[in-house]
């Protein structure tokens, strides 16, 4: 994709033909994105990596980065920088996420879910075809649960993230259904204050729990807090950290029909419930983030 930047901040699309002379057309592929700039430069992503270079043959690119809702100052020799706003960079990793691969690799990611739903017939066949990357992921259409699980593990694998390995397991264990169910509301905020921030706040009073309720939650030791409000449902807080430090807190909101299931008919301890609700959390975040690489399909 060959973009122009306007002199009002929009980008423009241009025909791969009317890339600059100077500029070597074999930058420009089916999985890049490439914006041309003033002074003759350009810049171009591809995966996950931009490079800002001129145009003019022996011009070394060097490596940027562009952060979401972030704008970006790139400088120019001898003249003012040329400068992308919030928008634009947002709208610069839209276009490549959509000609990306997603990232991760399907072997460890399968392999790994196999060992906790082995049980499934898609795991049982004795060719191991579930190794076939484009024939497993046909075979996600039709499993909403094993889709979400697939992608969650293979996100948090690329990331490194292997606690999130766990709490998919604990969600798997709590019945993943649950949290789909109508009147089953689940809300997460985390925060590395002991008080969330001004959002989750004005949420969380949407909600019916006063800014005084959440402070006197915050102020007392133990962990994890459990504050019951007899409108809306029950709130959790918990710490998280090595040893005494606290590292972040997780403020849980869960419907009053929501908490019964998980806590009266499935008879999950407090820490369970906010293992699986977190898993559910790192799911929904995963099937948005799966939505802006390449080949997403709807379910």
């Amino acid at each position: 994709m060959l973009l122009e930047l306007m002199s009002n901040g929009t980008l423009a699309e241009l025909p791969p033909e009317n890339i600059p002379a100077g500029i070597s057309p074999l930058l420009l592929n089916d999985s890049s994105v490439m914006l041309l700039l003033p002074h003759n430069k350009y810049l171009l992503g591809r995966g996950n990596k931009w490079v800002y270079s001129g145009g003019s043959p022996g011009d070394s690119p060097q490596n940027v980065f562009l952060y979401d809702s972030q704008s970006i100052e790139l400088l120019n020799e001898g003249s003012a920088p040329t400068i992308l706003n919030a928008g634009t960079v947002n709208d610069l990793r839209r276009k490549l996420f959509a000609k990306s691969e997603p990232p991760g690799t399907h072997t460890g990611a399968v392999l790994m879910l196999r060992t906790f739903m082995r049980n499934l017939p898609v795991f049982m066949s004795e060719g191991a075809e579930y190794l076939d990357e484009k024939n497993f992921l046909q075979t996600l259409k039709n499993n909403p649960i094993l889709r979400k699980s697939y992608w969650t593990i293979r996100f948090a694998m690329s990331r490194g993230e292997l606690e999130a390995i766990t709490r998919l397991k604990a969600w798997l264990r709590s019945g993943p259904e649950i949290f789909s169910r109508p009147g089953n509301d689940m809300r997460l905020w985390f925060s590395l204050l002991e008080m969330p921030d001004d959002d989750a706040v004005s949420e969380l009073e949407s909600l019916s729990f006063s800014k005084l309720e959440l402070k006197r939650m915050a102020a007392q030791n133990s962990s994890p807090v459990i504050v019951y409000n007899q409108v809306s449902g029950w709130l959790v807080l918990a710490r998280f950290g090595r040893k005494r430090d606290t590292i972040f807190f997780l403020w849980a909101y869960y419907s009053h029909d929501l908490w019964n299931e998980l806590r009266e008919r499935k008879k999950l301890s407090v820490n369970d419930i906010i293992l699986s609700s977190w898993g559910e959390y790192d799911t929904r975040q995963a099937m948005t983030e799966r939505a802006k690489y390449k080949g997403d399909v709807e379910i």
